[in-house]
């Protein structure tokens, strides 16, 4: 069963996608509540059968968490969210006492082709105190997005084919050259009274766009912040598109930082 973004339910899950990812501060991933998630970022590699994601509760009472993996795709500039059973989540429930940690294993169940990076997005919603207690998922359905939720944190997971790397791993020797990375292009679209911001991606890799602004060519031309923290994901070989307060600047393109990388990168036009 598909669920797209512009439905009830894939609007409210891509707006916590990224309010969840919004929160996220170094190696870990927090919101009003005592629970810590790392890493913020997880691959498995195609030489892995599973990564680990660990969950602390810094707080005095337990929690009681639902880990769930959906498949993660992007078509027609909307971000898609579908059922799958090839990543699982073992286990898919927790309860964690105050002050103590849970390690959660990613498990890849099939192989990824070669050379492919494949989306996914983990959920790990904090159950109400009747769900908890009655031992059972908070939504109807089990899996579906939907879900009755107190608080949800929602992490990218992406899995790797053969010949395919993005991340450098403690002790494996890589040539930077051969890292798959995206390659990105934008333009500017007008929709009526509204503006938007378009980047697509034709590289293997994704694509983390954070610390956006529109930056001119003039001498001592001032940036134009677009969006200062994340402004969202572009997965290999998809388009997204942005709302924009205003038209682009004239004269100015955009700049952002890739993945985390330290340096801005001013993204060519399509």
């Amino acid at each position: 069963m598909q669920h797209n973004s512009m439905g009830r339910w894939g609007r409210r899950f891509a707006l916590l996608a990224l309010i969840a990812c919004s929160l996220q501060v170094s190696h870990s991933a927090h919101a009003a509540s005592s629970v810590m998630i790392w890493p913020v970022d997880p691959v498995i590699e195609d030489d892995q059968r599973a990564t680990a994601l660990w969950l602390e509760n810094r707080g005095t009472e337990s929690v009681s968490l639902q880990i769930r993996v959906f498949g993660w795709s992007q078509s027609g500039r909307e971000e898609n969210f579908s059922n799958q059973d090839q990543l699982i989540a073992s286990p898919p429930l927790a309860v964690i006492p105050g002050g103590q940690r849970q390690l959660i294993r990613l498990m890849n169940t099939a192989p990824v082709p070669e050379g492919k990076e494949l989306a996914y997005r983990v959920l790990v919603d904090e159950l109400p105190e009747t769900d908890a207690a009655n031992g059972k998922p908070s939504a109807t359905g089990g899996s579906d997005i939907g879900v009755k939720l107190q608080i949800r944190y929602s992490l990218p997971l992406f899995v790797n084919g053969k010949g395919l790397w993005t991340k450098a791993t403690p002790g494996k020797s890589r040539d930077a050259a051969t890292m798959a990375r995206p390659a990105l292009t934008w333009r500017a679209v007008r929709e009526g009274s509204e503006n938007f911001l378009v980047v697509r991606n034709a590289g293997t890799a994704h694509a983390r766009l954070t610390g956006v602004q529109w930056v001119g060519n003039a001498p001592n031309a001032p940036p134009v912040v677009i969006n200062a923290g994340l402004l969202g994901y572009v997965l290999a070989g998809s388009e997204m598109r942005w709302p924009l307060t205003a038209p682009p600047p004239m004269g100015h393109v955009p700049e952002a930082k890739v993945n985390g990388s330290e340096s801005a990168l001013r993204l060519p036009v399509q």
